[in-house]
């Protein structure tokens, strides 16, 4: 068993999944200049790739009864084809497409890729798995803007910033062949009634309602933020990735600030203290005409969401322990479908109210998730029911 192929192959697994979630919004005023629609439905080609992230607690069942690493291949294989037809696509439909099975790949693989590693490594060693695969994201969410801003700079086509992805993911696949399956388990199934169940329950459906609420504002104003600044700064595409790269360092310092202070200060405590950061960051967002400001702004406000979310997210992981896994299917389910509705719903608000109004729906989504989340105490639910940390 070579677990340094494992961890090689993963980690790059995670490296180009996202890095395609994260180039859209960058390139939002040249898909719209390349497929000629108004820059304000660019969003909308986020709709079916969050869609079929309802299906997480489908694809979850599908790995455990056939195999983690055949569903490693098999979601691969359909986030290869996509970044094809994506990459070679000339017009919004089949663009759109493509960015469907992007995220039934997507949506799978990640999931699964920490689950199949824990099938190897030690539980004692799982936190450094999970922290190779965060890594990942955390260098694709900080890279992939100035990635795809140069490509597009460079080469003004989509092929050239979809088919390195293509390429990548085509030796993961090969490398996945050379790699161990993990146990079946065939009895397995999805159960419908257990899920509602489980979301009656006022502690679940009420942090399921933070998720909701918290996503609004990454959902709205990161997808629209190089449409806004395009319009009203008159930055270039180039411009655009440097300012989508420096807001990303946020992301990473709340990462890195979570992973070193979440069990010193405690989940619960460090997440409303991280989103009522966001809430202070965002408010001044509304009056600033300043392109600088607001990137400070943003800035903070995504250091205040991911590491909110990190912790928030391991708070939320220990409420149902013995259903674990199903709980946190709802959670990304929640996710996907937050994804979804702001991406039908961005267009019609930006046009109506511009950058302002998004502002302003993510300060009152804010303001009430946080005020769900101080009204109940998890932690305490948690002890008196005998679980963990």
């Amino acid at each position: 068993m070579n677990l340094f192929l494992m961890f090689f192959t993963t980690f790059f697994i995670q490296l180009i999944i996202a890095t395609e979630m994260n180039i859209i919004a960058p390139l939002a005023p040249f898909l719209s200049q390349y497929f000629n629609i108004k820059d304000s439905w660019v969003i909308m080609f986020n709709i079916g790739f969050s869609l079929v992230g309802i299906l997480v607690p489908i694809l979850g069942v599908f790995a455990d009864k056939y195999g983690k690493r055949k569903s490693l291949m098999v979601a691969l294989i359909f986030y290869i084809a996509g970044t094809l037809i994506s990459g070679f696509s000339n017009n919004p439909i089949q663009f759109a497409l493509g960015r469907i099975f992007i995220g039934i790949g997507y949506f799978s693989l990640s999931g699964t890729n920490l689950s199949y590693l824990s099938e190897f490594v030690p539980y004692e060693s799982r936190g450094k798995a999970s922290g190779i695969l965060r890594g990942a994201f955390g260098i694709a969410i900080l890279l992939s803007p100035l990635y795809a801003t140069n490509m597009i700079d460079k080469y003004g086509t989509l092929k050239n910033v979809y088919i390195p992805l293509t390429i990548v993911g085509l030796i993961c696949l090969l490398l996945l062949i050379k790699l161990p399956e993990t146990k079946k388990s065939k009895e397995v199934k999805v159960d419908i009634n257990e899920l509602l169940t489980m979301v009656k329950k006022p502690i679940n459906y009420k942090s399921l309602i933070v998720v909701f609420l918290i996503l609004a504002a990454p959902a709205l104003l990161l997808s629209f933020l190089g449409i806004y600044i395009s319009n009203n700064f008159n930055l270039n595409q180039v411009e655009i990735g440097y300012v989508y790269t420096i807001v990303a360092f946020g992301t990473i310092v709340g990462i890195i600030f979570a992973a070193l202070f979440t069990d010193k200060i405690g989940k619960e405590k460090l997440s409303r203290i991280l989103f009522t950061l966001v809430l202070l960051a965002l408010i001044p967002i509304v009056f600033s005409k300043s392109v600088g400001i607001i990137i400070i702004l943003l800035t903070l406000v995504t250091i205040g969401l991911d590491g909110g979310w990190t912790a928030y997210q391991t708070l939320c992981s220990e409420i149902n322990p013995k259903k674990r896994g199903t709980f946190m299917s709802l959670f990304y389910t929640i996710n996907a479908i937050t994804v979804t509705i702001y991406s039908i719903l961005g267009p019609l608000l930006y046009e109506l109210g511009g950058y302002k109004l998004l502002v302003i729906i993510s300060i009152v989504n804010t303001s009430v998730a946080l005020r769900i989340l101080y009204s109940m105490s998890i932690e305490k639910y948690i002890i008196e029911n005998n679980n963990s940390f």
